[in-house]
């Protein structure tokens, strides 16, 4: 009987035991339970927080690309040059360059040598000329060309009046060639006939076209092309085609002339500085010959005063020994 009692109370401590554990359990599971709740609800706070943040910054941003390594000035930008960057909308130009702009067609070449990660934007680069149907080579001899201009250059093809009205008849060209007085680069039907207006311009009222450098081509943008082509001109080439022609010979005429002068003035200045060279060598040669012929005279004397003086010495001394 007691062995029973002694059973059923360890039995009774036993499930009091599991109870009390069970309920501290469950307890304990609850205040974990609440504690993960609350951090997983901390998470998504602070992620919808970061993506929120995100999305103000994306709203704010701008795709940008930047260079992989530094360019120099002339340098081709591929698009395995580029990589992808953002910028906030407040720094960001608003010409930025885009890869999608870099095709088979369009091909862009640095305007001056870029660092590394620099953000490039269209007015860095400069594309490459877009040949159309209607492009022609034009060449011309009777374009005053400036005597530093060389090929490869840009220059501006204006028109300058006795009056002194200057326009600009073609914009930014890039000389292909010169030689001499000939220069090549491209035209298009447009500047064609705005060339031709200009030739029988000039030749009428005797103007003359010349050409102005760009000090930095890449950096400079294109000039504003002035020239008014006149109704009067147009219906002059309408009516006497070969005008053109005759216009164009006479002005090349003028511009071989006009070389022709400045390097017979060239040729005469350097005469000149030949002859003031000659003259200037045979002073010099003749201030020498008259300081040698000095210092001869000098040294003459001297020797006949020391060649006296010993003939002197030498007479004592022989007196004296008689």
């Amino acid at each position: 009987m007691a062995i029973r009692l002694r059973k059923k109370k360890l039995i009774g401590y036993f499930l009091t035991g599991a109870m009390a554990m069970l309920i501290i359990c469950l307890i304990g599971g609850y205040f974990l339970y609440q504690k993960a709740q609350e951090r997983e609800i901390a998470l998504k706070q602070e992620y919808q927080a970061k993506m929120e943040e995100l999305q103000e910054v994306a709203s704010q941003s701008e795709v940008v690309y930047t260079l992989k390594r530094p360019i120099k000035k002339g340098d081709e930008i591929t698009k395995n040059l580029l990589q992808k960057a953002y910028s906030s909308k407040a720094a960001t130009a608003e010409d930025r360059f885009l890869v999608d702009m870099i095709n088979d067609k369009d091909r862009y070449f640095a305007k001056t040598d870029l660092m590394l990660k620099t953000p490039i934007t269209q007015s860095m680069v400069y594309k490459n000329e877009m040949i159309t149907k209607d492009v022609r080579e034009g060449e011309y001899s009777f374009i005053e060309l400036p005597t530093s201009v060389k090929a490869d250059n840009y220059v501006d093809i204006r028109i300058q009046f006795p009056t002194g009205d200057d326009y600009v008849l073609l914009s930014k060209k890039r000389l292909k060639k010169v030689e001499g007085v000939t220069s090549w680069f491209d035209v298009d039907e447009g500047e064609i006939l705005t060339m031709s207006s200009a030739i029988v311009d000039a030749y009428i009222e005797g103007a003359k076209i010349y050409a102005m450098p760009y000090v930095d081509e890449h950096m400079q943008d294109a000039s504003q092309m002035t020239y008014p082509v006149k109704k009067n001109v147009k219906d002059l080439i309408n009516e006497s085609p070969n005008i053109v022609d005759r216009a164009k010979l006479n002005l090349e005429k003028q511009n071989r002339a006009r070389m022709e002068n400045y390097l017979k003035e060239m040729e005469t200045a350097e005469r000149e500085k030949v002859r003031a060279g000659e003259t200037a060598t045979k002073n010099e040669v003749n201030v020498d010959n008259e300081k040698r012929s000095a210092e001869e005279r000098i040294n003459a004397a001297n020797q006949e005063a020391l060649n006296q003086q010993e003939e002197l010495v030498g007479g004592t001394t022989q007196g004296g020994n008689e």
